[in-house]
């Protein structure tokens, strides 16, 4: 078996993954190719790995990696099914990483190059097999299994597969892309699937860049069907795989710690990326994002719950909004990345809001209008979501009317 992994990033071989045999110790090395590429310094695969001669050890690899690997149960079950050590990052991107998020593609050096990304290689399945998928999620996440080779980060059960051209749903197997999410609803937490779908459809209303969702039930199972941003598909079946990455990547943080609690990024240290590392007015996008998820009541917003897109010039910006979730309406408070230092999501009122973003840099008098304006505009916008989630629990809208009295209160003044 060989030690050495390469990594394609739109149809070229831009860096090899090396194993120590003793230490186990990982290193990634930029090849040639992507040295005569590319200009020094671009952040290709990451902000933790800009293009450079020296090679990156191990203490920068690993989160990097690990960030595209599923977490908690769903890692052990995977590595258990591949004979694996859940802590073996090399064994296990080395396994799934022939379709992971963004557009690497990870494999053993010595297979001969991916094939062009299409959902023609997809494996139709019929209704019974998507039913068993979906009822074995537990013992199969992702779908993994056979000739599916794939990985996404996270700890929620999820179903990646491939939608093909006649709309059906396919598996993606032999590095086939997966072009849609499948998220069923949390046992623990009754009416997941219409909480999340309810969010989305805020945050699009709102006319704020949000991954596109659906609706379905399979086997009598509710799912959240998400489109993913990071595949475009083309009308002959070709697809784009869009590079990306989220934050604990950007700063080179493993996913254990996404959580500001655990030594994760803060949302300072994001905007500190955003205002030097991105185009356009990305503080404004950050700021509208997080008025967002405090109305929604999402505390679960850490660092991999925002990510950043890569444009083939090494240009950077926020990807569209994913897992809008309200989890104050099942009593949960905490947030996952404090605002003005506030830890409790029911807390969080607009003047704090309005400290934090002063502290990025930007205008008070600018930041309350965009908080202002968000809070204007949920009212209508929440009421449009609620007609189009059929099933949405009173008590979802319910949050959003209370946060929006906590954010307003004390505030209108403010901007005066």
């Amino acid at each position: 078996m060989t030690d050495t992994l390469a990594v394609w990033l739109n149809g070229k071989k831009v860096a090899l993954v090396n194993r120590d045999q003793r230490t186990k110790k990982l290193r990634l090395a930029y090849t040639q190719q992507a040295l005569g590429s590319y200009p020094l310094n671009v952040p290709l695969l990451s902000l933790s790995l800009p293009l450079r001669p020296e090679h990156y050890s191990h203490g920068v690899v690993a989160p990097f990696l690990n960030g595209l690997l599923p977490e908690g149960e769903s890692r052990l079950v995977v590595a258990a099914d591949l004979d694996l050590l859940a802590s073996d990052t090399y064994g296990l991107i080395r396994a799934l990483g022939r379709d992971c998020a963004g557009a690497l593609i990870i494999q053993p050096d010595e297979e001969p190059p991916p094939p062009q990304p299409t959902t023609l290689m997809a494996e139709p399945i019929s209704k019974v097999e998507l039913g068993e998928l979906v009822a074995n999620l537990r013992n199969a996440p992702l779908g993994i299994g056979g000739r599916v080779r794939i990985s996404l980060a996270g700890i929620q059960e999820k179903l990646l597969l491939t939608r093909m051209r006649n709309g059906a749903w396919g598996r993606p197997v032999d590095g086939t892309p997966s072009t849609h999410i499948l998220k069923p609803e949390l046992a623990a937490y009754p009416n997941t699937v219409e909480n999340e779908a309810f969010c989305m459809r805020l945050a699009k209303n709102l006319g704020l860049e949000v991954a596109n969702v659906e609706t379905e039930i399979i086997n009598g199972r509710k799912l959240l069907v998400v489109e993913r941003y990071d595949r475009l598909v083309h009308l002959d079946g070709s697809v784009e795989r869009i590079h990306q990455e989220d934050f604990c990547q950007a700063v080179g943080v493993d996913p254990e710690r996404k959580y500001e609690e655990h030594g994760g990024p803060s949302l300072r240290r994001i905007a500190d990326i955003l205002r030097s590392s991105t185009v356009g007015d990305s503080l404004t996008t950050l700021l509208r994002a997080i008025t967002l998820n405090i109305v929604i009541g999402n505390g679960d917003a850490h660092a991999k719950n925002y990510s950043l897109l890569h444009g083939i010039s090494g240009a950077l910006r926020m990807t569209p909004l994913y897992d809008l979730l309200s989890t104050l309406y099942y009593d949960d408070n905490r947030l996952a990345m404090y605002v003005d230092n506030v830890r409790r999501t029911n807390q969080v009122t607009g003047d704090r809001l309005l400290n934090e973003a002063v502290s990025w840099g930007l205008p008070r008098r600018r930041a309350f209008e965009i908080v202002d304006d968000i809070l204007d505009r949920v009212p209508p916008a929440a009421e449009a979501a609620w007609e189009e989630t059929s099933g949405l629990p009173p008590g979802v809208f319910g949050t959003v009317t209370s946060q929006i009295t906590q954010l307003r209160s004390a505030f209108a003044a403010d901007g005066a």
